[in-house]
């Protein structure tokens, strides 16, 4: 069924490396929730090693969390041991520790925000958070955000904090606090990559409008454009976060993957590297092998503005 809602074109951009939105800092961004051990199967040294293999490749900015397992962990001691330019470091607070990605655990109380800064702040081994992300914005109770985008902006001013964001997709709740000097960056999933562009349906004119950056997470939307459409459409009915949309785009780019002699994960991801509207991208990773793809695949850049519009119009004939 076609999407009652009108929905934006994504904008091809060619020059993808760096973004204007962050001074003209590094477009890509490592995610490490894999490598942290949410997913398991990690060891800590070889997650270490794995992030100063990529700071020796050029990475420069990394994401993280406390709920990310033993991530900051990881970060921290690879940042130890690294002599070179600092990286631009985003973490998050209001979901605590856990050992699984199944695992939430929130601490949205004034006392536990500053506690989980304090400890990221140790953990990480730096005097300030680059970008200071409120973790699952939709379990924020409505009335609860004045008094955390206070506190938050106080952190600001104690100079613990340069900026902050939102690490999850908008919602309409937090709409009144966004902006300049408020929550400046949505941390988004799931809704900007070569099976879903939801974010373009009402998120991307908000965005703008409000002089917003977006990091573009989950480009290959939890695995489904890497290497389990098989195992997602056996267990649909357990993914609540998927939809029937999602696996027929995903069906469709398959043959045009092969066409241009490219897996699918490549496409996709190049395809991401493309979209003008995503601010940064964030490449997930659980070991040193994967970084080396991402790595490897941004080298490439984007697909080609002919390829990328034939992409994009795969998708929208879903909508």
């Amino acid at each position: 069924m076609k999407d009652t809602q009108t929905i934006q074109r994504p904008t091809f951009r060619a020059d993808y490396k760096t973004s204007d939105k962050f001074d003209g800092g590094p477009r890509l961004v490592l995610g490490t929730s894999g490598l942290g051990g949410v997913w398991g199967g990690v060891t800590l040294d070889e997650s270490k090693d794995a992030i100063l293999y990529a700071l020796e490749r050029g990475a420069r900015a990394f994401d993280t969390a406390p709920s990310y397992a033993s991530a900051q962990e990881v970060l921290g001691a690879a940042l130890k041991e690294w002599t070179g330019e600092k990286p631009f470091i985003s973490t998050k607070v209001g979901r605590l520790k856990a050992e699984s990605a199944h695992d939430m655990k929130l601490d949205y109380s004034s006392e536990g925000i500053r506690r989980t800064l304090e400890s990221n702040l140790e953990i990480l081994g730096v005097d300030r958070i680059d970008l200071l992300f409120l973790h699952e914005p939709q379990c924020v109770e409505k009335s609860d955000i004045p008094r955390l985008l206070e506190q938050m902006q106080g952190f600001v001013s104690e100079g613990l904090v340069s900026r902050l964001g939102i690490g999850g997709n908008l919602t309409e709740d937090f709409k009144p606090f966004m902006g300049k000097g408020k929550f400046e960056v949505i941390s988004g999933f799931l809704k900007m990559n070569a099976c879903n562009l939801d974010a373009f349906i009402s998120d991307v004119s908000f965005i703008k409008e409000k002089g917003l950056a977006y990091y573009n997470a989950s480009i290959l939307h939890f695995g489904l454009l890497a290497n389990r459409l098989a195992a997602y459409k056996e267990n649909f009915e357990n993914e609540p976060w998927l939809t029937k949309r999602d696996i027929a785009i995903t069906e469709d780019l398959q043959p045009l993957a092969e066409q241009y002699r490219m897996s699918l994960p490549i496409l996709a991801q190049r395809y991401a590297f493309g979209i003008q509207e995503a601010d940064r991208i964030v490449g997930g990773a659980k070991n040193q092998s994967q970084i080396e793809r991402t790595l490897d695949a941004w080298e490439q850049g984007p697909l080609s503005s002919s390829l990328f519009d034939t992409v994009t119009d795969v998708i929208l004939n879903h909508y």
